[in-house]
């Protein structure tokens, strides 16, 4: 196809520019096909590197690359580039630990940070050394509060190339809702992020000490200790294309630019309204920080949209208005309850949700029609745990316990139900207190439901564990599946029917929302829009409510690398 006047702008400044050049790409604007283009374009006997956001990505440039030009151009994500500057500065093997800080959490609280620990739960009110049922159960769940604190510390400072300096230390913690102003007094927070302050710089100088000496690293440090050890690249290169530059932590742009020569040029390329990682330690400015750092620099767009049809990019404009058509494209938008979606829904199509709760009604509903599923892969963990959390261990792996015991299920629902009337205690308003009491009740009824319909079909399976492990493995690949992803997850993906659950609901809106987070909800809005190639539902809500955590961008380590 002949390019745009606009990718031919590009073309042209790779060939005859010297400068930085930073490329603002709408939705479905062909910005990888526009990228692997420019390849040939940069003058022979220059040396070339394509910096990939993640694994799949990766994987697609490396692929298309290879088909399409014979130029030598190294693809690697991050985490690679990471990895490689340490491999290459080091005698020994690294062993890679994913799940390295945990244990060194748990080592902490008895050796560096048991002070800090002690320190904590006095802050706290709770008994140091248990004498009864109640303080165990204080000291269990402040301990995890504590770990789970520190954690989410060590991270987002590592992420963000955190600085030793307390007011930048709880600016953090703040911005990454860590802690919670809203709900302690001042001098009650002063003394949390002071704790949390000392306890994360003992852990970072557990940890890091293990990475010198020991080789062990996680995958954030692979992406931080470069700057802690002040570590370089054996090899530099004099063009360094960077992708989804809207979504990188202040640590993942210190080690692309690790990877260009001084003398080099980097191109950029992202979208600031694609921008909806924040809540995984992404700097929310990245786009426009990377405009700071890369002195000079030419701007160039790509605003015509390849993918979707003309009304659903009216719809696009309200969040970005200068994302416009390539050519007059018809569609259709239609609008449908939230009870329809099964009937409504064929093979091939793709389900989107903000949250994950709408999603597993879907998937339950999608199952009892026996329909093929296919659920993205980092959500599918998140759908079957929505079963088992119902249950207790014991209840999850005892043989025939559901078939045997009397009122097995109803004995589960009325503890769960207990559960969530406990919880609502926290409303203030009676009204949002019954909504979310009848909602959630709702919610584990249909669930429960699911599982006891599941228990006739399957009956030869003797435990709910079991039993949901064959319901994982309904769960198909194959083509003609209806697909299930939350938003955050289809960000680059796209199909011609596209169904967006609780649609009025967004912009998702929750209490005390940073300015930052009510601009990536938008955003949020915006991706799930442009995900569709010919028709679009819009799915009214269902009366499920949940209070749901946003997950971890870098979970699933097989995406990673």
């Amino acid at each position: 196809m002949k390019p745009t006047k606009e990718q031919e702008l590009i073309y042209d400044f790779i060939r005859h520019d010297s400068s930085h050049g930073i490329i603002n790409a709408v939705a479905g604007s062909g910005k990888t096909t526009t990228i692997i283009e420019s390849i040939e374009y940069v003058e022979e006997g220059k040396s070339m590197m394509f910096c990939a956001f993640n694994k799949s990505i990766r994987d697609e440039i490396q692929s298309r690359v290879q088909e399409k030009t014979n130029r030598n151009i190294i693809v690697k994500n991050l985490h690679q580039l990471g990895y490689d500057i340490l491999k290459s500065n080091s005698s020994q093997f690294y062993k890679v630990k994913p799940k390295k800080y945990y244990a060194l959490i748990d080592q902490s609280l008895e050796t560096s940070n048991k002070i800090s620990f002690l320190k904590y739960l006095k802050l706290h009110k709770v008994n140091p050394k248990p004498t009864n049922s109640f303080d165990q159960t204080q000291f269990n769940f402040f301990r995890t509060n504590f770990k789970s604190q520190l954690l989410e510390c060590v991270d987002k400072f590592r992420l963000n190339l955190g600085k030793n300096d307390l007011n930048h230390f709880k600016n953090l913690l703040i911005h990454f809702n860590i802690i919670d102003t809203h709900k302690s007094n001042k001098s009650f927070l002063n003394s949390l992020v002071s704790i949390l302050f000392e306890s994360t710089k003992e852990l970072l100088k557990d940890g890091n000490t293990l990475a010198k000496f020991k080789n062990e690293i996680d995958l954030t440090d692979m992406l931080y200790l470069p700057k802690v050890f002040e570590i370089y690249p054996l090899k530099t290169y004099d063009i360094l294309f960077v992708d989804e530059c809207q979504d990188l932590s202040k640590a993942q742009l210190a080690i692309a630019l690790k990877f260009v020569k001084k003398t080099g040029r980097v191109i950029a390329v992202g979208d600031p309204c694609q921008s909806i990682y924040g809540f995984t330690g992404a700097d929310i400015e990245s786009f426009s920080r990377i405009e700071k750092v890369l002195k000079p620099h030419k701007k160039l767009n790509l605003s015509y949209c390849f993918r979707c049809p003309n009304k659903v990019i009216a719809y696009a404009q309200q969040f970005r208005t200068d994302i416009k058509p390539f050519r007059d494209k018809p569609g259709e938008v239609h609008h449908i309850n939230f009870n329809e979606v099964i009937k409504t829904a064929i093979s091939g199509d793709l389900i989107i949700s903000r949250l994950k709760a709408p999603l597993t009604l879907i998937f339950f509903g999608l199952i009892e029609d026996n329909r093929k599923v296919n659920i993205h892969k980092d959500d599918i963990k998140d759908v079957l745990n929505e079963l088992r959390f119902l249950f207790t261990k014991q209840e999850l792996n005892l043989t025939n316990r559901f078939k045997n015991a009397s009122g097995f299920f109803d004995k589960v629902e009325e503890r769960n139900i207990y559960f969530i009337e406990k919880k609502a205690t926290k409303f203030s308003d009676a009204i949002s207190k019954e909504e979310f009491i009848q909602q959630e009740t709702e919610y584990i009824k249909r669930r429960i439901d699911f599982i006891k319909k599941q228990t006739s079909i399957h009956s030869e399976v003797p435990t709910i564990n079991g039993l949901i492990q064959r319901i994982e493995n309904l769960i198909s690949n194959e083509s003609g599946a209806v697909k299930l992803s939350t938003i955050h997850k289809c960000k680059g993906l796209e199909n011609d029917r596209v169904f967006i659950l609780d649609y009025d609901k967004l912009p998702y809106v929750k209490e005390n929302h940073k300015a930052w987070e009510v601009i990536q909800e938008n955003n949020l809005k915006y991706v799930a829009l442009t995900r569709v190639k010919t028709t679009l539902f819009m799915v009214h809500s269902s009366q499920v409510h949940m209070n749901e955590p946003e997950g971890n961008l870098f979970d699933n380590s097989e995406d990673i690398w």
